[in-house]
């Protein structure tokens, strides 16, 4: 039996994944040590799909985005710690962000990734965990490897999610954001950092980074490590017309962190909360609202970079 298990989300990158696939499969085993394919069927199946197969597997890996890597990583972590302490996960991605392979310096090509993949290279990866207001009220906890967000950021995720992605990630994400950034109203919101006292601050966006990018190659988190078992928190207070026309500009470069709207901190632990329906997103999937709480735990995964 494989080691080796690639979990295939066919409707990423825009559903070529799906329509190409005997051609990607053909290329993957040429390249690859022989494998398993499991195919997802609907929304959250890669994480009942990486559940079950952790018992069998010494790698999962997975073929599709942002979103399908979150999927997978809550099927690896229960009751905050990996199912195996062996247990390695990998990325081939073929999604509209592609952003949590950036910060670790996995090719985005198809041949680039398998060969990375090929060569086994295994790095410890701090893990993200967020408790936040579900859709229907209740709360819930879901973990993270990259980055999560609140406010206009959370927005922009679920606008791009509901396009057709036609015009791939930098530029589906640069037309969402224009879209909402007209249009969008800053929320009061309280945050503690590290249980420190609670401050109240009027916010568009908030970034909670493992990783440095999100949004298609925003560079939203330049400074975030990883491994250092601490989130990135940047904030971006309220902006004008004028000073939008700024800021955009130097989202990509990372440059706006510099600007004075912004707050660029770091914390292990940070609370959240708003009397306002502020959305929550995690891996450019919009998840739920505040109250929430965006933490590191003590265990981390292994990832094969």
């Amino acid at each position: 039996m494989p080691d080796l298990l690639l979990i295939v989300n066919p409707h990423s990158a825009n559903g070529s994944t799906g329509r190409r696939w005997p051609a990607i499969e053909a290329k993957l085993r040429s390249l690859l040590p022989p494998f398993d394919v499991a195919f997802t069927e609907r929304h959250g199946h890669a994480t009942a799909i990486a559940r079950e197969a952790a018992e069998r597997y010494g790698c999962i890996a997975l073929v599709g985005g942002d979103g399908t890597v979150n999927e997978v990583a809550n099927g690896l972590i229960a009751d905050d710690r990996p199912l195996r302490a062996d247990l390695t996960l990998g990325v081939i991605c073929r999604g509209t962000g592609s952003d949590f392979i950036r910060t670790l310096g996995i090719p985005r090509d198809l041949e680039g990734a398998a060969e990375r993949l090929a060569m086994g290279n295994v790095r410890e990866i701090d893990i993200g965990k967020i408790r936040y207001r579900s859709p229907d009220g209740s709360e819930a906890v879901r973990y993270f490897l990259n980055e999560a967000d609140i406010g206009m950021g959370a927005v922009v995720s679920d606008r791009v999610n509901r396009s057709s992605k036609r015009l791939g990630g930098r530029l589906s994400f640069l037309r969402a954001t224009l879209i909402t950034a007209l249009g969008y109203r800053p929320h009061r919101v309280s945050l503690s950092l590290d249980g420190a006292p609670a401050q109240q601050i009027v916010l568009a966006s908030a970034w909670f980074a493992n990783g440095q990018y999100s949004g298609g190659g925003i560079r939203d988190a330049p400074r975030a490590r990883l491994d250092d078992g601490l989130l990135d928190v940047v904030c971006v207070g309220h902006l004008s017309h004028l000073q939008k026309l700024t800021f955009f500009p130097k989202l990509r470069s990372g440059a706006f962190v510099d600007l004075p709207q912004v707050t660029y901190l770091t914390a292990r632990r940070i609370e959240t909360e708003s009397p306002e329906p502020v959305r929550v997103a995690t891996e450019g999937e919009a998840i739920g609202t505040l109250p929430a709480t965006f933490e590191i735990i003590s265990e981390r995964l292994k990832v094969i970079a």
